[in-house]
């Protein structure tokens, strides 16, 4: 057998051949655990869906929070608010159970005709309640965003007489009309050309002259600022100027898609209700009926980022925020004394945040030998897991059942298993190995 304190050097580390399969003896191809104990959050919904609670009850208030949030609201349709804050130390595993919440309703989207939950998981709640709604929007994706605006406002422009002849001089003439498939294409208003934004506007465009262009773009601007400020749209005329300004910016860097995304388009302050009811209400037209915001590392407002002003106009505002939308459901990921600090600056909206609560604790033997199996699983090896009961039992010693520790130290251990030919791993083995961390 070979030291492996031995082979790790430069020489046998540019010597190693790519083509070896060191895990062949376990008739697997990989190693199963993740090598830095985190989670990987864009890991596909069925690698998510399997890595599921390892605790009953923290299983049940998943699934007790997501037929809640699912289930109607007979008193008020439009009243879907719900939230749930997992609370956790470092490493143990709030991530990992906001991905498989998420997992989940993606997969019952996937599965149902009446259901199609919208999940967006933000991994930085920014330093700003625009930064915040900036981290929302950048998730649905620009294109996206545009493409659902257009949508919307191409069916208003479809179903409104009045303003189909405010376009209609600069449609295409009718004797360019050759009847069939060719004055399909030629009808702006035609399925083939309102499938799509883009060959909406060339519908028009291709056939104007110069002259013509700087007139429908001025026709055209006024409507989209009309239907924009409607109440059914943003109903709200400097919030309907930023969407006007970005779908009209088809070319280059979209600076006004980039000033939203980073927290700095100043304009909208105070109008962060207004811009994320409309995000809603765009995403309800696409056929989504739920909308899921998974916020993970919540804790970073509490934690010194924030003078006392910015975290007081935070505060507020996202209190605001929430008190003023009620079509989505929120989940939050933090640890226990970012909980107590937010009690202490801001009752009211540490109530807003833990409607429900989920607290994970350390694991257990048991639980560690189940998280070890689920991710050997993934292997579809024949063999077992090869790391016997008292390793396990020595592993929950060492890393006190944090997931994480965990997690790390048994991915370290299966690779010196691995380059050391050694089949199963005991807790001799264990301690001869042990990473130093």
């Amino acid at each position: 057998m070979k030291d492996e304190k031995r082979f790790l050097s430069i020489e046998d580390i540019l010597n190693i051949n790519p083509q070896e399969n060191k895990y062949a003896q376990w008739g697997i191809e990989f190693n199963p655990f993740p090598r830095s104990g985190t989670s990987n959050i864009n890991g596909s919904t069925d690698v998510n869906c399997r890595l599921a609670p390892l605790n009953e009850s923290v299983q049940q208030e998943i699934n007790r929070f997501i037929f809640d949030a699912l289930s109607p609201n007979k008193v008020d349709p439009t009243d879907k608010f719900l939230t749930l804050t997992i609370v956790g130390d470092y490493g143990s595993g709030k991530t990992q159970l906001l991905l498989y919440a998420m997992a989940i309703l993606n997969r019952l989207g996937d599965s149902q005709k009446f259901i199609k939950p919208c999940t967006i998981y933000v991994d930085n709640p920014g330093v700003s309640v625009l930064e915040f709604l900036g981290n929302i929007i950048a998730k649905v994706g620009e294109e996206n965003l545009r493409k659902y605006i257009w949508n919307s406002i191409i069916e208003k422009i479809k179903s409104d007489d009045d303003i189909k002849n405010k376009l209609n001089p600069y449609a295409p003439a009718q004797d360019l009309l050759f009847g069939g498939s060719f004055k399909e294409e030629y009808n702006p208003y035609s399925d083939i050309n309102t499938t799509s934004y883009k060959k909406f506007l060339d519908a028009f465009i291709r056939q104007l002259k110069s002259g013509q262009k700087h007139k429908f773009d001025d026709v055209l601007s006024e409507i989209l600022m009309t239907i924009l400020a409607n109440p059914s749209q943003t109903g709200d005329s400097t919030v309907a100027r930023y969407f006007y300004e970005f779908i009209s910016s088809d070319f280059g860097v979209n600076k006004t898609w980039e000033a939203l995304i980073n927290g700095n388009l100043k304009q909208i302050a105070g109008k962060e209700s207004q811009v994320i009811k409309y995000i809603i209400k765009l995403l309800k037209k696409e056929g989504y009926t739920d909308v899921f915001i998974f916020v993970d590392e919540f804790e970073d407002i509490t934690e010194g980022r924030l003078t006392k002003v910015q975290l007081d106009n935070y505060i507020h505002n996202l209190r605001t925020l929430l008190d003023k939308n009620r079509e989505w459901c929120l989940l939050f990921a933090m640890n226990p004394l970012a909980i107590e600090r937010l009690k202490s600056v801001s009752p009211p909206l540490a109530d807003r945040i833990i409607v429900r609560r989920i607290d994970l604790d350390n694991f257990n033997e048991e639980e560690i030998k189940n998280l070890l199996n689920v991710y050997w699983s993934m292997t579809k090896s024949s063999n077992s897991c090869p790391f016997t009961d008292d390793a396990i039992s020595y592993i929950r010693d060492i890393t006190d059942g944090n997931a994480r520790r965990v997690l790390k130290t048994a991915f370290a251990i299966f690779e010196s298993a691995a380059n050391q030919r050694v089949m199963n791993i005991d807790k001799l083995f264990v301690e001869q190995n042990i990473p130093l961390v």
